[in-house]
């Protein structure tokens, strides 16, 4: 009897009797019962919940001798963020401390996108034709000073105007440096800046054609290259006579360096899309929806300037007609000589002088590129 009350009384002395769920104390500290998968946040004790059964123990929390991390079972947890550290928790070997790291997690920077420094050069810009106070809108004087270096002579003058030069020397006192270029996110296409800057600046200052005409808008950008290229379709027209066919094979792609490849339908469009918004609404900043384009509307620019100026395929074979056709517009039609002679050769056969079989091939070749293209895009 006394050894049972010796072995009973030393038993109360190192542990307290407890149920699952109730607080149980052992030497290593204080705890509550909890079955061992449970004790995810300390460590475990035998023997100190004996009203359970044998999956029950006591969980005991404890914080290091060092106060550097929690006491936990190695054994069945991870420090996950931290380290182990041996000699600073109670019990076995098993139990250690976890110290976690005290230097946070670097935020995540996201990665720089290949138009991020044309969007900063558009919104410093900006800045500067704010500041600047002219009387031409901000948004112009921004397009004229992307388009000063190479589009601003006397043709262009006679087109669509000239630059403001006091806002051009504001832009080089302030030393901001011309791009010439920026990578476009769709086709990995080299986006030639001034081109861009020039063709806007047109369509921002004249605004679209109605119905079917054409005009000086329209010249400075697709209306422009559409002329170059059938001079080049005429160079070429011996060996490939038919103009519908050329249109599907050399216009507006990556593989052929044409006067009308897709690097300048893609500035074409942007040029049209951008140009009209901020043209119908002047609140608008140019850099605001540059980035707009170039951060995912990108995904239907075609479809936005293929219908947007040309609505449909019959309507667009009209609109290429007119293009290429002798109108009121002495400037332009000048200008449209001068063009296909550049391309195509001094004696090459001007527009005016086809069949009406070989326009209608022709123009029906330039319509089904264009909405072949929009398709290619929605396919995507």
């Amino acid at each position: 009897m006394l050894l049972q009350y010796l072995s009973t009384g030393s038993l109360l002395l190192g542990v307290s009797l407890a149920s699952i769920g109730d607080v149980c104390r052992a030497p290593q500290g204080s705890g509550t019962c909890k079955t061992e998968s449970s004790c995810t946040t300390g460590f475990t004790v035998i023997d100190a919940c004996p009203n359970d059964p044998s999956s029950v123990k006591c969980c005991i929390q404890a914080s290091c001798k060092d106060n550097s991390g929690t006491c936990l079972d190695k054994s069945r947890v991870s420090c996950a963020g931290g380290s182990w550290k041996s000699d600073l928790c109670p019990g076995g070997n098993n139990v250690q401390c976890c110290q976690k790291s005290s230097t946070p997690n670097p935020p995540v920077t996201p990665a720089p996108k290949p138009a991020d420094p044309f969007i900063a050069y558009l919104r410093r810009l900006h800045g500067l034709a704010l500041e600047y106070r002219g009387d031409r809108p901000a948004n112009q004087l921004v397009m004229e000073w992307l388009r000063h270096s190479e589009y601003n002579g006397i043709q262009w003058k006679a087109l669509i105007g000239g630059v403001d030069d006091d806002f051009t020397k504001h832009v080089e006192k302030a030393g901001v440096a011309a791009i010439p270029t920026f990578k476009d996110p769709e086709y990995g296409l080299d986006i030639k800046i001034s081109h861009l800057g020039a063709c806007m600046n047109g369509v921002f200052l004249k605004g679209p054609a109605t119905g079917t005409d054409t005009n000086r808008a329209d010249v400075t950008g697709w209306g422009g290259d559409w002329m170059t290229f059938y001079g080049e379709w005429r160079r070429d027209s011996d060996d490939q006579p038919k103009g519908g066919k050329y249109c599907l094979d050399h216009m507006c792609n990556t593989k052929d360096d044409t006067t009308f490849k897709m690097r300048d339908l893609v500035e074409d469009a942007d040029c049209y899309n951008v140009g009209m918004r901020l043209r119908d609404n002047p609140s608008l900043n140019i850099a605001d929806e540059m980035e707009r384009v170039l951060a995912g509307g990108y995904k239907t620019r075609m479809k936005s300037f293929v219908e947007g100026r040309f609505k449909d395929a019959a309507n667009a074979q009209a609109i290429a007609k007119s293009m290429l056709l002798p109108g009121n517009d002495v400037t332009v039609n000048a200008g449209r000589i001068k063009l296909v002679q550049q391309a195509g050769g001094f004696v090459v056969k001007l527009p005016l002088w086809l069949s009406d079989e070989d326009m209608d091939d022709l123009t029906k070749g330039f319509a089904d590129r264009l909405f072949g293209i929009v398709q290619e895009e929605a396919a995507k």
